[in-house]
């Protein structure tokens, strides 16, 4: 697609071109639909969420979005920086050995998502949201931009309705059919209720089942539809659809998350569709009230209200001594701890910090479901995930957040009839969950047995969990526990990216 003395770039597809007096670029996988010509690298960073490398006079700049979804990955070799969308390229550039980021594992378990700059391998580099590679005369440096929704003041929060008819804007028109991924939130029913009243489109909502043992999805959104008029299909996996497909989503997202194993059939049914797909990725981090807001707020610094949201980030993982191995699992949480400081540390005094550090770490790894489940084969449309519709989230105060009052006011204008149907947000107790395919016996017998097979990764692990490997039952009792579960599956997930690169790591104990 380019080819200078600065710089040269290859692609599997078509990327978006565009040009501005004597700068111009290349631009792939835009979140956002934005204006169709940017002005700058900057501009294509923050108003389209894109990756791209711009040219400019005596320059060449590689760029990721401004928020930091976008995978782009690069490895520095001698001189040159080498760059790709996907990591296992850059793993095999060269025969030299690479070595493990315990930072990056720690947060894939911690955080379920590395966060920063981390990917699983040290000598391999995410980059981060609003930052740029500038090759020139005077050699290779990094660049860094901050986001006009930095500057975001809750002085004129937008109101309720302001936000729906914007959010509204970011839905692209289009005549015929158009799918909209419906779980029983709230963020998929207001998009759903959106596009549902449009002439000309034929909308569309399929729904699968999260492996939650609960499948309230599915229930909550059946009733959706119905309300709506709209026709509703329901994507139902196999009773061990995880284990068949568990390595597959691994694998397909680059170790960088331990979400979405459950939603390779509906990605796939995705795939089948001969219509975009609207999905509400973003919009549940911009707009729900959490419980670390208050407390967040009245922090006596900025480093103990980032603790607060850290740990309101993290509850899922298991501090037990038993699960770990002598200090790992306390290594694990320093690590982690410390990242998100150094990744937050540009949000310092932001009101809305605990809203921005779901965008900046949390969502990298979910942003890997449109991104590399559903896409790219999937034309997908993501209206929350818009530069407008984040500088206006942004500038609503965290108090009038508190008991979703804002985002109950946002269903009551935009999508009234459907507003208060039941959801998955709904308080209240719920019920035993029943059958989940991740803990299926042949599921967690897998997830066993990779892990045995790896002395590197078994040796994390404390009595507890040791002895689960070899005993079924025990097993299964652990596996009742969200957070057990969460470390046989990071476990099994390390085993399995240990063996698929084995052959190129030197492998180093936590430190």
């Amino acid at each position: 697609m380019h080819r200078s003395p600065l710089a040269a770039l290859w692609s599997t597809g078509e990327p978006e071109n565009w040009s501005a007096g004597p700068n111009s670029g290349h631009l792939w996988w835009p979140a956002a639909g934005g204006p169709p010509q940017p002005h700058s690298w900057q501009d294509a960073a923050e108003r389209r969420l894109a990756a791209g490398l711009a040219v400019e006079r005596g320059a060449a700049v590689l760029h990721t979005d401004a928020l930091g979804l976008n995978d782009l990955y690069v490895r520095r070799l001698g001189d040159a920086l080498y760059f790709s969308a996907r990591i296992d390229p850059l793993v095999r550039l060269d025969d030299a050995p690479l070595h493990v980021d315990w930072s990056a594992w720690a947060n894939l378990l911690v955080m379920t998502t590395p966060v920063g700059d981390e990917t699983p391998f040290r000598e391999i580099r995410h980059l981060e949201g609003g930052t740029a590679w500038r090759s020139d005369d005077r050699g290779l440096r990094l660049e860094r931009f901050e986001p006009a929704w930095y500057a975001a003041e809750p002085d004129e929060p937008p109101a309720p309705e302001e936000m729906v008819d914007l959010i509204a804007d970011r839905i692209p028109h289009r005549s015929g059919p158009v799918a909209i991924g419906l779980s029983g939130g709230w963020d998929s029913r207001l998009l759903a209720a959106l596009a549902a009243g449009r002439p000309g489109t034929q909308l569309e909502a399929w729904t699968t089942s999260t492996d939650d043992g609960l499948d309230l999805d599915i229930t909550c959104a059946r009733t959706v539809a119905a309300t709506l008029g709209v026709p509703h299909h329901v994507v139902r996996p196999g009773p061990e659809s995880w284990l068949e497909e568990h390595r597959t989503v691994w694998r397909r997202i680059q170790y960088q998350s331990l979400h979405h194993g459950w939603a390779m059939p509906y990605a796939r049914a995705a795939h089948r569709l001969r219509a975009p797909l609207i999905d509400g990725c973003l919009g549940d981090g911009l707009l729900r009230t959490r419980d670390d807001h208050p407390r967040a707020s009245r922090a006596a610094s900025h480093e103990q209200a980032r603790t607060i949201t850290w740990q309101a980030l993290t509850t899922h993982f298991p501090h037990h001594p038993e699960v770990w191995a002598p200090k790992v699992g306390d290594t694990l949480a320093e690590l982690s701890l410390t990242a998100f400081h150094r990744v937050m540390r540009p949000a310092e005094g932001h009101h809305a910090m605990p809203v921005l550090a779901r965008l900046l770490t949390r969502y990298r790894g979910i942003y890997a479901a449109p991104n590399w489940m559903l896409g790219p084969e999937a034309e997908v449309w993501l209206p929350f995930a818009d530069p407008d519709v984040v500088t206006a989230a942004l500038r609503v105060p965290l108090a009038a957040r508190e008991d979703h009052a804002y985002y109950r006011a946002m269903l009551g204008y935009g999508a009234p009839h459907v507003a208060w149907l039941p959801s998955t947000n709904d308080p209240g107790d719920r019920p035993e969950p029943g059958p989940q395919r991740k803990t299926s016996p042949a599921a967690l017998a897998a997830l066993a047995q990779s892990i045995a097979d790896c002395d590197e990764v078994r040796a994390l692990l404390g009595p507890r969990l040791l002895a689960a490997l070899s005993d079924s039952e025990l097993r299964a009792r652990q596996a009742k526990w969200s957070g057990p579960l969460y470390v046989l599956q990071w476990a099994s997930m390390l085993a399995d990216w240990r063996t698929q690169y084995g052959s190129r790591l030197t492998w180093e104990s936590i430190p």
